[in-house]
């Protein structure tokens, strides 16, 4: 009888708490072997509570040991971590973390340390160290910092350097770069005017899931004119 009470009691435990004994244990024994990415996916589960429960300082631990075995993601958790109070509230730590996983080639590390001086969080605000690091996030893949880029150089009315960032934004999928791309060269803005490269432009877009890219890449195709959706 008692021991079918521990029974139950251990499946009760399993069922509220959603346990994955299995996978904890496979990325443990991953991570003892020096696997990084089966340090910091372990880290993400304690972070989270997926699977265990949740546990910062193990978290914290775990993803400062993947960044040691030469991972930015894991550098790049820790340090939002710090930003954000799991780890204790401390900016400083976390510029330092973010920076560490952008050397490590991490663009999110970058692109937290570009939002970072972009918006004087803990540093100075410093736009043109804000542009480095949205170029080293973006060289390394991330859209989201060559979209911004693109955006920045167009506010500052320069359409030549805005084009080079949304290319590179709709090169990795991110459609509404695609559709600006598109209207650039439709318009001839910081590029030569090239309707067949606005429709192409158009279309990634549309492929993308992004409505208003097939509706302009249509509009060219049936020789309508254009209009900016």
């Amino acid at each position: 009888m008692k021991k079918l009470f521990c029974t139950i009691l251990i499946l009760l435990t399993t069922v509220v708490y959603g346990l994955d004994f299995e996978r904890e244990s496979s990325y443990q024994n991953a991570c003892d072997r020096g696997d990084a990415k089966a340090c910091v996916a372990l880290g993400a589960m304690y972070h989270s509570g997926d699977g265990v429960l949740q546990n910062f300082a193990r978290a914290k631990a775990l993803y400062a040991k993947g960044c040691e075995l030469g991972l930015g993601s894991g550098c790049a958790n820790v340090g939002y971590m710090y930003e954000n109070g799991h780890a204790g509230k401390n900016l400083s730590l976390a510029l330092q973390w973010y920076e560490r996983a952008c050397v490590l080639g991490d663009g999110e590390g970058c692109a937290s340390v570009a939002l970072m001086y972009e918006n004087g969080i803990g540093v100075s605000e410093d736009m043109q160290k804000a542009v480095d690091y949205h170029d080293s996030a973006c060289a390394y893949g991330l859209g989201r910092s060559c979209a911004h880029l693109g955006l920045l150089y167009e506010q500052d009315e320069n359409v030549v350097d805005a084009v080079i960032y949304y290319q590179r934004a709709c090169d990795v999928g991110m459609a509404e770069s695609c559709v600006r791309l598109g209207e650039m060269y439709y318009y001839g803005q910081g590029v030569a005017q090239n309707e067949q490269k606005a429709k192409e432009a158009f279309q990634k877009a549309c492929d993308l899931g992004e409505q208003s890219g097939c509706k302009n890449a249509e509009i060219i195709q049936a020789n309508h004119g254009w209009r900016a959706e």
